[in-house]
């Protein structure tokens, strides 16, 4: 038997649900939000909420529902909306509240369906994960068994493909603190084991951060001596800044140096830069400005082989992810199928990642990394090889075999 109350204004539902034999109906219909709040807190193991936006009170609907999460956290809502509202539903999905209806579309029948048919979301996940797992396992030991040669060899003529291409630029973009510098050169590490010439830029001109992270001075010595004795030529090649990291990665920390003003880069100049690079390197990795305003960010994200939009999994930097995302695509202009996102800096208290997959079900899901304290000591200790240890290593890894498959 499942125990229900109904906030909802309409009697001829509740008049429905008592029909039910499966369904208990603990009280009349409440006719105000604070009465919900009083019956939560006398009533015992209620199962089902069914609530309308447009029940009398002093909470907008959002607040109500953290209100009702933390009186009975395992409560299950059903709600009804008044109208359409995308950004409202993907913050009702981030809460778990999957089931959603409007006043012009209540249908009682499906309703009652829902609730009599109903199964734990998450028990119900969990064994569809464990079932995977099982298939997943069987067939990798099966694959094992059978060809391990022609599966590495399989991998080695997909690593090739993507070599054999032309030069590939990646953006790193989203909202600020999200990691996109950690993450940045942790993916040009990961680049290495297939690549000889790698190229981080740090195109965040107003908060360059790659240089510190990485243990450098932001400009070459070259350079950094002329600015010392004030004989720091005007016309300075793309060239004269780039830095060793090791063999196989250079850094261009200084790209401010090239451009009279902060703000204002003329398109042209941004595509003769990688237009030069492009002819030097294979793979080249730029580290952008959160800043929406700057048009240099624009031209970086066009001109790119794929985008990476960085984000975190949790409530306010989904809602400031979407929005960014909505500007970059109907007001930029850029190709929604050329942004893969990741989810950064993921724990046990994030967003469940099959509600983020859903919430982003329109764009390429690159994946998640999980946080980690070795991303401060990497900071701290400038040293980000000795701290970069097989965890991190086996994650970005993933990433960037989905960014080969992705990209072929």
């Amino acid at each position: 038997m499942k125990k229900i109350i109904t906030a909802i204004g309409n009697p001829i539902l509740q008049d429905s649900l008592k029909t039910e034999t499966e369904i208990e109906i603990v009280k009349n219909d409440i006719q105000y939000q604070e009465g919900i709040f009083e019956c939560l807190e006398t009533e015992k193991d209620i199962d089902y909420l069914i609530l309308s936006e447009l029940l009398p009170g002093n909470f907008e609907i959002k607040k109500l529902i953290e209100k009702i999460k933390i009186i009975c956290p395992k409560i299950k809502i059903i709600l009804i909306l008044e109208n359409k509202n995308q950004e409202l539903e993907n913050y009702l999905l981030a809460k778990g509240i999957f089931h959603i209806f409007y006043h012009n579309q209540v249908e009682i029948k499906e309703i009652i369906r829902l609730i009599k048919n109903h199964q734990d979301e998450n028990e119900e996940l969990k064994n569809e994960l464990n079932e995977l797992k099982k298939i997943i396992l069987e067939n990798e030991n099966k694959e094992q068994l059978k060809t391990p040669f022609f599966k590495k060899k399989k991998q080695k003529i997909e690593n090739k493909k993507f070599q054999e291409k032309t030069s590939e630029i990646i953006c790193a973009t989203g909202p600020s603190g999200v990691g996109k510098s950690i993450f940045t050169i942790n993916l040009a590490n990961s680049f290495m084991e297939s690549y000889h010439k790698i190229l981080i830029i740090d195109f965040d001109i107003l908060n360059n951060s790659l240089h510190t992270i990485l243990g450098l001075k932001k400009y070459p010595e070259k350079i950094r001596n002329k600015i010392k004795n004030n004989n720091l030529l005007q016309e300075i090649r793309i060239e004269d800044l780039i830095m060793k990291i090791n063999k196989k990665i250079d850094l261009i920390s200084g790209i401010n140096l090239l451009f009279d003003s902060k703000y204002k880069i003329s398109s042209t100049k941004i595509k003769n830069i990688f237009s030069t690079l492009k002819e030097k390197y294979e793979i080249i990795i730029v580290d952008t400005s959160a800043e929406c305003f700057f048009d240099y960010t624009k031209e970086i994200m066009k001109l790119s082989n794929m985008n990476i939009f960085i984000t975190e999994a949790n409530l306010l930097e989904i809602k400031k992810s979407k929005n960014l995302l909505n500007m970059y695509i109907h007001e930029w202009n850029i190709d929604k199928n050329n942004f893969n996102i990741l989810f950064n800096k993921y724990e046990k208290t994030s967003i469940n990642y099959s509600i983020l997959k859903y919430i982003f079900a329109d764009f390429h899901i690159l994946g998640k990394l999980s946080i980690n304290s070795k991303y401060n000591l990497m900071i701290n200790r400038n040293n980000i090889h000795h701290y970069f240890n097989k965890n991190i290593q086996k994650e970005y890894q993933q990433i960037y075999q989905r960014i080969i498959k992705n990209r072929n």
